[in-house]
C-alpha cells in the first residue's frame, strides 16, 4: 500500500512506562499514519511489548502523551480504546482454549466498534478456520490459533492493529502465510504496528521502522534507506 503524507493516526510523545520503580520504556516518540505498517524491532527486554500494552491501557504506570486520531487516550480504559478503533493481537495469542473458534472470534465483535468485517469475511480471509469454527481453540495448532487471534482483532473493526510477536514459536512456512495475511489486512487501509524480533521479516513488510534498545528508540527510519549494518549496530547497541 502506498502511503501519502497525512496527519498521524497514532502520535506517541515522550512515553515512559514504569513497573514500580523500573522504567521499561523511556521517553519514546513514535507516529503511525493511516494505513501504514510500522515495525518495532529490538532484542528481548527492549521494551517493545510494554510499549504496545501502554497504548491499549494494559501496561504499568504511564507518563507522556498517547494521541489517537487527535485525542489523548493515555488515561482511557482499555474498553474505550478498543471501541475507538485500536486492537491488540497479544504475544501468545491469549485465546480462551475451551471456547470454540467462532466463540473466540465473536469476542472481538462484542467489544469492538462493529460495522467492519463479518465473521464470514474473516473465514474468507482464513479459510482453514471455517471448517474448524466449532472446534475448541485449545485444540488448534499454533498457527491456527494465531489466525484466530488476528480474526478476533479484525472483528473489532480496528483502524490500527498492534501485533506483538505473531511469529513466535511458529514454523517458517506458517510465518510466511501470516505475513502475507498481514499485507492483505493492510490493503484494507488498516494501520499496523508490528513488534518483532525477526529483523528481516519486520523490515521487509514495513513502511517505516523503530529500533528499541533498553527502553529507548535507538534508530528510526525507512527500511530500504537503512543499511543492515546500521540496523544491527543499533539493535545490539554495539
Amino acid at each position: 500500500m502506498v502511503i501519502t503524507p497525512s496527519a498521524p493516526l497514532l502520535a506517541v510523545e515522550k512515553l515512559s512506562v514504569f513497573y514500580d520503580q523500573f522504567r521499561a520504556v523511556d521517553s519514546v516518540d513514535l507516529t503511525v499514519t493511516p494505513g501504514e505498517i510500522v515495525s518495532i524491532i529490538g532484542a528481548n527486554g527492549a521494551g517493545k511489548s510494554s510499549f504496545l500494552k501502554a497504548i491499549v491501557g494494559q501496561g504499568g504506570r504511564v507518563a507522556g502523551s498517547i494521541r489517537f486520531d487527535g485525542q489523548d487516550i493515555a488515561a482511557w480504559p482499555t474498553s474505550r480504546i478498543v471501541g475507538a478503533g485500536i486492537a491488540l493481537v497479544p504475544e501468545g495469542r491469549r485465546l480462551f482454549p475451551t471456547l470454540t473458534v467462532e466463540e473466540n472470534l465473536r469476542l472481538g465483535w462484542d467489544v469492538g466498534r462493529r460495522g467492519g468485517m463479518t465473521a464470514e469475511e474473516v473465514f474468507d480471509l482464513f479459510p482453514m478456520l471455517r471448517e474448524k469454527r466449532r472446534v475448541p481453540a485449545g485444540q488448534l495448532s499454533g498457527g491456527q490459533q494465531q489466525m484466530v487471534a488476528l480474526g478476533r482483532a479484525l472483528l473489532s473493526d480496528p483502524r490500527l492493529m498492534l501485533c506483538d510477536e505473531i511469529s513466535l514459536g511458529l514454523a517458517p512456512a506458517i510465518v510466511n502465510d501470516l505475513y502475507a495475511l498481514l499485507e492483505k489486512i493492510n490493503r484494507r487501509g488498516i494501520g499496523i504496528v508490528l513488534v518483532e524480533q525477526d529483523i528481516s521479516r519486520a523490515l521487509n513488510v514495513a513502511h517505516r521502522f523503530y529500533c528499541f534498545l533498553e527502553g529507548r528508540v535507538s534508530l528510526a527510519g525507512v527500511p530500504r534507506a537503512t543499511g543492515r549494518e546500521t540496523v544491527m549496530k543499533h539493535y545490539f547497541g554495539s
